[in-house]
């Protein structure tokens, strides 16, 4: 993980960092010149923090860093997370359980009732050093009841005083409009079953409009069951496999919240209506060209990426086939893969369109040796793919960022992002002083590596004034021209 020096202006957009890395003194904590875009908030348990975010270049690596003054240590724990952006804002996330005795413990599977703060940071376009993070209301809907035959959502008694409820992160989506408005939204598919059948798919939604124009956080939340739209009769195989689906990433595209899961397809959700309820589309991703990969199905780590490029016009997606239909670890031997990117058409109906195809045998050796993972397009450059490259067979993966130019199938650069076992001692049990720690232990929190989030909120900030020093390499930065 590397921050190179730049003076002057700054990226368009940025690669962020999954992982938050804290600092809680006034001494680590990144000063205005290192992490310019900067913003202060206030949980509703009244513990203050600060966030900022150090930016760099595509395809190196931005980093959020948080200062958590009144939160216990972070060897466990994960406090604050990134959860999505959306042009000039994003949606972050403060978890804690709080006790009777008034000290607050943040455990992975918390004991206690656990309290959620959802917070939208907002980029200060004349002031970045001074942007906002804004305290949502916290949602009090109804949990939604799995159990009725007649498919319609309870409703709470009027005289049940209304609670707090929990929001699957996971599921939880970030979507900004023209005029400062902006929508969060968490989507769960349902697929009854009805005397041993399967005859509809639903989608469960719970939404939150509002506006931050002048400081106001306005409306409240909402639910909704609503039928998933299909330009054909969804079979009983369709429906089976819908009930199987696992969201695992959330976008915004035009007027839609995307709900994706890289097995299956992308649930189109339409947020821009003020009045009616939203309404749900579905549509599968085009088929792996491995013919192992189409057989049988990755139930969980299936290399895709969708990215939004074009200022939100074009919406590609980039499947990695890996030959040997693993979902993760090492390729055996003698196997390969295959990348391909399609387009998504608008038109009278939603289609994709092959863009480029490339095999790992298009790519000089060094590249067979792992597999690249969590692709994303180039906002500048869609004829550019990066993507993390895992190198397997020590205690920690070794990870690099790979840029191929799919067009010319060549490798536009490389470089080494972190080797957790130079990191550590010959006493793996000790761990170095050093800034990339943070990622160490973080990591080890998730059985696979996290794909990077992609942010244009820097474009909506005049950084053109601030002058970036630079900060310490830790990692080797190297680049082929083949």
């Amino acid at each position: 993980m590397s921050a190179a020096a730049a003076v002057g202006g700054f990226p368009k957009w940025v690669l962020l960092e999954p992982y938050v890395f804290r600092r809680d003194d006034d001494e680590s904590f990144p000063d205005e010149s290192e992490a310019p875009i900067r913003a202060s908030g206030t949980t509703s348990w009244g513990a203050d923090f600060r966030i900022a975010f150090s930016l760099e270049e595509p395809p190196h690596i931005s980093r959020l860093y948080a200062q958590l003054p009144g939160f216990p240590g972070p060897h466990e724990e994960e406090p604050l997370i990134m959860l999505a952006t959306h042009r000039h804002l994003a949606l972050l996330v403060v978890a804690t359980t709080i006790t009777t005795t008034n000290t607050t413990i943040i455990t992975p599977r918390p004991s206690k009732p656990l309290v959620q703060n959802f917070f939208i940071f907002r980029a200060n376009e004349n002031n970045p050093s001074s942007s906002s993070l804004r305290l949502l209301p916290p949602c009090t809907e109804p949990k939604f009841d799995y159990c009725r035959s007649d498919h319609r959502l309870s409703r709470r008694p009027s005289n049940v005083t209304p609670t707090p409820r929990l929001l699957n992160m996971i599921s939880l989506g970030l979507w900004c409009g023209d005029k400062e408005e902006f929508v969060v939204a968490e989507l769960t598919l349902y697929v009854p079953t009805i005397d041993r059948s399967q005859t509809k798919a639903f989608a469960d939604i719970c939404l939150l409009r509002s506006s931050s124009t002048d400081d106001q956080l306005g409306s409240k939340w909402d639910s909704w069951r609503v039928t998933i739209m299909s330009p054909h009769n969804p079979s009983a195989d369709d429906l089976l496999e819908l009930s199987r689906w696992q969201t695992t990433a959330v976008i915004p595209f035009k007027k839609w919240l995307c709900w994706i899961d890289y097995n299956r397809g992308i649930l189109f959700c339409d947020v821009s209506d003020k009045v009616r309820a939203p309404t749900v589309s579905f549509l599968w991703f085009p088929e792996d060209k491995s013919p192992l990969t189409r057989a049988r199905k990755a139930t969980s780590g299936t290399i895709g990426g969708v990215s939004v490029i074009d200022h939100g016009r074009l919406l590609k997606f980039v499947n990695v086939a890996r030959h040997d239909g693993r979902a993760y670890g090492a390729l055996q031997p003698g196997t390969g893969f295959t990348i391909t990117c399609h387009t998504l058409v608008l038109g009278g109906s939603m289609a994709w369109k092959e863009d480029y195809t490339v095999t790992s045998d298009d790519l000089p050796d060094r590249y067979r040796r792992g597999i690249p993972i969590h692709p994303q397009v180039d906002i500048d450059w869609p004829h550019v793919v990066h993507f993390l490259f895992i190198e397997f067979g020590k205690a920690y993966e070794k990870m690099s960022v790979l840029s191929i130019d799919m067009s010319t199938k060549t490798v536009k650069s490389f470089y080494l992002y972190v080797d957790g076992n130079e990191i550590l001692h010959d006493d793996k049990e000790c761990l170095q002083p050093d800034d990339d720690i943070d990622f160490i232990r973080s990591t080890s929190l998730y059985p696979t590596p996290l794909p990077f989030l992609p942010c244009e909120f820097p474009t909506f900030c005049y950084l053109s004034r601030f002058v970036k020093k630079e900060v310490r390499r830790v990692s080797c930065c190297f680049k082929y021209n083949l």
